[in-house]
C-alpha cells in the first residue's frame, strides 16, 4: 500500500446517507430546527479521531483495522488515506499542517511528514509501581493544539496529559494522577483544558496559563450518572464555550459552568465528535461502527 499523502487509495462506501431521525430539535435545543441524525458510513470496527482539514474533507480512523479514512463532506465519497497506522486513534494537524497521530497499538505519538515518512515524537511509559516492572510502554489516545501550536495529548496508561512544543519536541507531563484520561479539548479562549476519564465517566477542567500553556487548579467539571458500560470519550466545543462529550450512548452537551444542557441519543455508543464543513455548524460523530452527523444551531471553533 502506498503511504504517500498525495496518493489516496481505494474508493468505497459511496453516498451512503441514512436519516435516522426526522427531527431531533426541541424548544431550546441546540440542534437546528428540523435536523435529523444522518448515518454517512458504516461497516467499520471502531471509528475515532474525526478531524476536519478546512478544505472539505473529514479524516477519521478505524483503530483495529489500522486505517485512516478521508470523507468528502459534500459528496460523501470516502477514500482510504493511510493503512498500517499502528492503531491510530486521535488526529490533529500541527501548526505546519502535518498530520499528528495518537497510536494505541504502536504505543507512540507520531507526525506524518510530507514525504509519507513518520517521525515519532513521544514513546510514553507507565510510571513504575512498587515491586512491578518498569518502562512499560503505553498507548496514546487523543490530541488537541492551541493557537500557538502547543500540543496536548492524553496517555491513559500513564494517567497523564503530555504537552509538547509546536515542533514536537520537549514533551513533559502537564497533568498527572488521572484515572485513564481519554478525550481532551480547550475552551474557545484557551484558558481552560477539559479532560475526560473514560471508566470513571467524568470530566475535569484545568486553568491554562496563556503564556506557558501549563495547567493548574484541577476541578471536577461534570459526570455521567448512573454509570454505563461505555465511558466518557472524545470532546469538542462550540463558539459559546459549550462542551460536547461523546459517550456513553449519547453526545452530552454542558455549558461552560458544567450544567447539562442537552443529550443527543445515538443508535450506538459514540467515541468522538467534531464540528466540520462549510459554516462549521455540522456536528460529526464517530460511533463504534459508523460515522454520523447532525446540523446544529451552534458553530465549532476548531
Amino acid at each position: 500500500m502506498n503511504h504517500s499523502i498525495a496518493l489516496p487509495t481505494r474508493l468505497v462506501l459511496l453516498n451512503l446517507v441514512v436519516f435516522l431521525a426526522p427531527d431531533l430539535s426541541t424548544a431550546g435545543s441546540l440542534v437546528a430546527e428540523g435536523a435529523g441524525l444522518e448515518k454517512l458510513a458504516t461497516g467499520f470496527e471502531t471509528v475515532e479521531g474525526p478531524l476536519y482539514d478546512n478544505k472539505g474533507s473529514l479524516f477519521f480512523t478505524d483503530i483495529p483495522n489500522e486505517h485512516i479514512w478521508k470523507l468528502n463532506v459534500v459528496t460523501l465519497e470516502k477514500t482510504l488515506f493511510r493503512d498500517n497506522t499502528g492503531g491510530a486513534n486521535g488526529l490533529a494537524f500541527d501548526s505546519s499542517g502535518r498530520l499528528l497521530m495518537c497510536k494505541q497499538k504502536a504505543k507512540n505519538f507520531s507526525r506524518l511528514e510530507p514525504d509519507g515518512s513518520e517521525t515519532v515524537l513521544l514513546k510514553p511509559v507507565r510510571p513504575s509501581r512498587a515491586g512491578g516492572p518498569t518502562n512499560i510502554r503505553v498507548g496514546v489516545n487523543d490530541v488537541v493544539l492551541d493557537r500557538k501550536g502547543r500540543i496536548y495529548v492524553t496517555v491513559p496508561g500513564a494517567g497523564s496529559v503530555f504537552m509538547l512544543h509546536p515542533d514536537g519536541t520537549r514533551p513533559r507531563a502537564a497533568v498527572r494522577g488521572l484515572k485513564g484520561p481519554n478525550g481532551l479539548m480547550l475552551s474557545p479562549d484557551e484558558t481552560k483544558l477539559y479532560v475526560s476519564e473514560y471508566k470513571a465517566q467524568q470530566l475535569w477542567v484545568f486553568d491554562v496559563d496563556p503564556k506557558s500553556g501549563e495547567t493548574r487548579n484541577k476541578a471536577l467539571f461534570a459526570g455521567v450518572s448512573p454509570k454505563n458500560d461505555y465511558g466518557c470519550d472524545g470532546m469538542t466545543v462550540d463558539a459559546q464555550g459549550n462542551v460536547y462529550c461523546a459517550g456513553p450512548h449519547a453526545v452530552r452537551i454542558w455549558n461552560p459552568e458544567g450544567v447539562l444542557l442537552e443529550t443527543i441519543k445515538m443508535p450506538e455508543s459514540p467515541t468522538n465528535c467534531a464540528f466540520a464543513g462549510p459554516g462549521s455548524n455540522m456536528l460529526y460523530i464517530t460511533g463504534r461502527k459508523s460515522v454520523y452527523r447532525i446540523r446544529m444551531k451552534t458553530k465549532g471553533v476548531r
